[in-house]
């Protein structure tokens, strides 16, 4: 994971408005998801049908009810591809 780069790009994000404390709690829970299931997020992020399946994995084994594990999935995802990652249900319609 390219952590300052995505750092950079979350401080610039208009939708976060806690800059230290979010970017650093966003790159917290990446970092977690890269260790908990031994993947890295820069290979993950080229594959829609692996960030797919990671964040299924996300909900599923961590309990991530509220969704802030997964969105920083989303956020490393929409940084290396310039687009944001559908909602799950929206993904399934196209498989």
């Amino acid at each position: 994971m390219r952590e300052e780069e995505c750092a950079k790009f979350l401080i610039n994000d208009n939708q976060i408005n806690s800059k230290d404390k979010a970017v650093r709690s966003r790159i917290s829970k990446a970092r977690l998801v890269e260790d908990r299931f031994n993947v890295n997020l820069d290979q993950i992020v080229k594959d829609d049908k692996e960030v797919y399946g990671l964040l299924k994995r996300i909900k599923d084994e961590l309990n991530d009810s509220n969704g802030a594990i997964q969105n920083s999935v989303r956020k490393y995802y929409m940084f290396v591809n310039k687009t944001a990652f559908p909602t799950l249900s929206k993904y399934e319609k196209t498989i």
